[in-house]
């Protein structure tokens, strides 16, 4: 683990233009976890502003005071875009944060694929903040293989897909989620009036990046839209996550419809982030980040 002699995390330098000229480096508190599993490291330890950061192949998935930023912009926005999301697919997500805000819906089933099980082990011992027990409901299926396996064998299956990937380096298991052959086999397993969400990158890597994964999912999907969220713990500014849909616009959906229906889940479930507000607002892009 590349931590230095003054303790702190270094993080890894990533894809895109910040690689080789910005450097990220986090206080390390107390060592929580630091081991490998068949495929990948992972690193848990608490800084005293952040609480517990989570890392995988020495890279910040989120941390404690800023996960829910990253897990509600990931579901609700396709969430409540759809009109009756019942059947869920999660791809990756093995810390449970998305499983966890979907399972504020009304939903039937969630598909939880996540190609390493061990993180799953991992997260239910010591990332409860993030998970909070949503694996153990009795909605849940859990499965431990590629996600661009599993979705191959789907066809016409479920309302929402949500692909929660760890960010696409050369050496990892992810590029393969980022691909044209995927995005084609997600609308196959999609229901006609289905909606996919999956990540994207920092602005900075606007043209580099996130284009090329809008242009990808344009090839396939009638509709896509770009949208952005700020995770504190990550050292780009503000990030954006993608979703593309088979029927809704998904730049001018029923936002009253979308509210009313907030307002009946957060009678029960904590939101603390996400709301129809910011939803719209995520969508709101300066000029040169836009996309016909």
């Amino acid at each position: 683990m590349p931590i230095s002699k003054k303790k702190y995390f270094l993080e890894k330098e990533i894809s895109g233009k910040r690689r080789k000229r910005v450097k990220h480096s986090f206080l390390v508190g107390k060592v929580i976890f630091k081991g490998e599993t068949n495929l990948q490291n992972v690193f848990i330890f608490e800084n005293p502003l952040y609480g517990k950061i989570f890392c995988l192949d020495n890279i910040v998935e989120f941390s404690q005071i800023d996960e829910f930023i990253y897990h509600e912009m990931i579901v609700h926005p396709v969430l409540f875009s759809h009109p009756n999301p019942k059947d869920i697919l999660i791809i990756g997500g093995g810390d449970g944060g998305a499983l966890k805000e979907a399972l504020k819906h009304p939903v039937k089933k969630v598909d939880l694929v996540e190609i390493d099980k061990e993180i799953i082990k991992i997260s239910k011992k010591y990332l409860k903040f993030s998970h909070q027990n949503s694996f153990s409901d009795q909605r849940v299926n859990i499965h431990s293989l590629p996600g661009e396996d599993f979705v191959r064998t789907r066809k016409n299956f479920y309302d929402v897909i949500i692909v929660d990937p760890s960010n696409p380096e050369p050496d990892t298991f992810s590029p393969p989620l980022f691909s044209v052959p995927f995005y084609r086999d997600v609308f196959s397993a999609l229901k006609k009036d289905g909606i996919m969400v999956t990540l994207g990158a920092p602005f900075l890597d606007f043209e580099n990046i996130i284009r090329k994964i809008f242009k990808k999912l344009k090839k396939i999907f009638p509709h896509a839209v770009i949208y952005r969220f700020c995770m504190p713990s990550y050292n780009c500014g503000e990030y954006s996550f993608l979703a593309a849909s088979k029927k809704a616009n998904l730049r001018n959906i029923d936002f009253k419809g979308i509210k009313k229906r907030f307002n009946k889940l957060a009678k029960k479930n904590k939101f603390a982030y996400y709301s129809p507000e910011i939803h719209k607002s995520s969508m709101v892009l300066p000029k040169i980040w836009q996309t016909k």
